[in-house]
């Protein structure tokens, strides 16, 4: 049971949690992006693409810049508070242009990552390195909102259950840049139904976004909710960090990514949602929570809004085409659209998709009916994640390179789900 309702400051987080969950050499990985980029990659979870990596000198001057185009970020690989950045927007061979319209050359790009390289944007002061990466497309409804920039998603999660989060929107005071500090809202979330409750301009209440035609902050539904509090424990866990600050982008096309892992995230969510960190924590703090799953269940029956209780949330309605997550061997992870077939009982893939991701193939075959009869196949384990759902099962598989789907899901494997078959999304 909670002892205290008052605000996580900052000398309690450090003492409480920081120094009890997080290790030493979790906090650096943390703090290095390129590092966390490895892990994230290894582990299966989404991020954004890197385009190029700045070791030293000898790097950037044999760096082919003409092998660039269109729009990328540059980066300092341990930077801190979003310094550093550089957003380039129309590149061609040899130059682009700021958000502002101002040009940018090869010659001012290599200056800045010199500067980068001697540490002038580092954590902690000392020489770093550089990386180039896609430009995030943001998500059409949020960036009808935001002034620019890219809005994010920072989830603060504590032992694999999602405690607090918040949306931090860009605008125009702030420059495009999604930090609070400089003039960013902080909008809260409730954890049950992703949808904004109240928010904070320069730690202050605001009903409305600012620079817009008074559109208000609460009642807006962060799209693929569910996907972003699942990717955000899937990442904690797989951070080594027992309490960690999760920044996540929705991309247009990519979905959600995690953007930044951060070993010692801000306490202004707090003012976002109108709640105490420490209270949540100590809620969760004694419980043995052994899955990401159950942990997000934790967090949705603790911690909705008692308002937004009443919300339905109708996230195991299917559509006749999902995106889902194929889970192989050593955690490689694949991302498809797979056709969901209630007329077939059982789950069939690609045999390309059982090499690209080691699955394991059972002495076991089965018998099929397919549209030229019965026919004798191959069965392998499989564990799909659909719509933040894992289910283990055995799958058969066959050659589908001509087929439109990889992977048809068959009803066994929908239990718990409606389908809509009036429903045809490509979310």
């Amino acid at each position: 049971m909670p002892v205290s309702k008052i605000v996580l400051g900052m000398n309690a987080r450090n003492f409480l949690y920081l120094s009890k969950y997080n290790k030493a050499h979790a906090k650096r990985r943390a703090d290095d992006k390129l590092a966390t980029k490895n892990y994230l990659i290894a582990s299966g979870i989404p991020t954004g693409t890197s385009l190029a990596v700045f070791r030293s000198p000898h790097n950037i001057r044999t760096f082919d810049w003409s092998s660039l185009s269109g729009d990328f970020v540059l980066k300092p690989a341990r930077g801190y508070g979003g310094e550093g950045i550089l957003v380039v927007y129309d590149w061609k061979e040899v130059s682009g242009h700021d958000i502002h319209g101002n040009e940018i050359t090869i010659h001012d790009l290599e200056s800045k990552i010199f500067d980068i390289l001697d540490g002038a944007h580092s954590i902690d002061s000392l020489p770093d390195h550089a990386f180039l990466e896609e430009r995030i497309i943001i998500q059409n409804s949020l960036r009808k909102i935001s002034a620019g920039g890219v809005p994010d998603i920072r989830v603060i999660v504590c032992n694999r259950v999602p405690i607090m989060a918040m949306l931090r929107l860009p605008t125009v005071e702030s420059a495009g840049r999604a930090n609070l500090h400089m003039g960013a809202l902080g909008i809260g979330i409730d954890l049950r139904t992703g949808i904004t409750t109240k928010g904070i301009h320069h730690n202050s209440e605001t009903l409305y976004i600012p620079g817009t035609n008074r559109i208000k902050v609460r009642g807006i539904k962060i799209p693929r909710w569910d996907e972003i509090i699942s990717i955000a424990a899937r990442t904690q866990e797989a951070s080594g960090l027992g309490y960690a600050g999760i920044d996540i982008v929705v991309d247009e096309t990519k979905g959600p990514l995690v953007l930044e892992v951060n070993a010692r995230p801000g306490l202004t969510v707090q003012l976002a949602n109108g709640e105490s960190l420490r209270t949540r924590l100590e809620r969760v703090a004694d419980l043995k929570v052994n899955s990401v799953e159950k942990g997000i269940d934790i967090a949705k029956k603790l911690f909705a809004e008692a308002v937004l209780e009443v919300v339905p949330v109708k996230d195991n309605i299917l559509s006749v085409i999902e995106k889902i997550q194929i889970i192989g061997s050593n955690k490689k992870r694949k991302t498809v659209f797979a056709k969901i077939d209630t007329g077939a009982y059982r789950t069939s893939l690609d045999s390309a998709l059982v090499r690209e991701l080691d699955l394991h193939v059972r002495d076991e075959r089965i018998f099929v009916k397919a549209g030229a009869g019965s026919q004798e196949r191959h069965t392998a384990k499989v564990t799909l994640r659909i719509r933040g759902k894992e289910i283990k099962t055995i799958a058969s598989f066959v050659d589908r390179a001509h087929m439109r789907f990889p992977i048809i899901i068959g009803r066994r494997d929908l239990k718990g789900f409606l389908v809509d078959p009036n429903k045809y999304s490509r979310r």
